[in-house]
């Protein structure tokens, strides 16, 4: 594993843990590796690829957002490791990272005796896209109180460790 490799990683991990101890992630974390990837892959001639991440990482993170799923953090963080990992990689980092997030909220779900409210929760937030847009849902956000929340961080770090570990 090269030296950029393990920076990536760290990275990933220091937002994990930021996350999970102070359920925020710095901006001084997010901001440098957004720069910093992005000059790595300027010298090593992976611009496109890397800003495409970059972009890709800063939308999704913005629809999520501004649906009430995930804070401003999560998408500055999506972005910077985009701009960290290159598009190959930040793909397969979003896809094991979905993952890990859907198991962790079966699991949270499961633990809080919530599993049977599961189906019928995510069918009114996908309803409610109809009459609310991208607006949060009122019911079912990251400000409703009682509602079960997780960072999405960790997740990310888990998706970026197994998209390196597999490839």
């Amino acid at each position: 594993m090269g030296a950029w490799t393990l920076t990536v990683a760290g990275m990933g991990v220091a937002a994990a843990y930021a996350d999970l101890r102070w359920r925020t992630i710095p901006v001084w974390l997010t901001s440098s590796g957004l720069v910093g990837g992005l000059l790595y892959h300027g010298v090593r001639g992976g611009l496109g690829g890397a800003g495409a991440a970059a972009a890709l990482g800063l939308v999704l993170g913005g629809v999520l957002w501004r649906l009430g799923a995930a804070g401003g953090g999560d998408a500055k963080l999506l972005a910077a490791l985009g701009a960290m990992a290159g598009l190959h990689l930040w793909s397969r980092c979003v896809e094991w990272g979905a993952i890990a997030a859907g198991l962790g909220a079966l699991a949270q779900c499961s633990w809080q005796g919530r599993l049977g409210f599961l189906a019928a929760d995510l069918g009114a937030i996908i309803r409610g896209w109809r009459s609310y847009g991208l607006a949060p849902h009122p019911e079912h956000n990251l400000a409703t109180p009682g509602g079960l929340t997780a960072p999405l961080a960790p997740a990310l770090a888990l998706g970026l460790l197994c998209a390196l570990w597999l490839g």
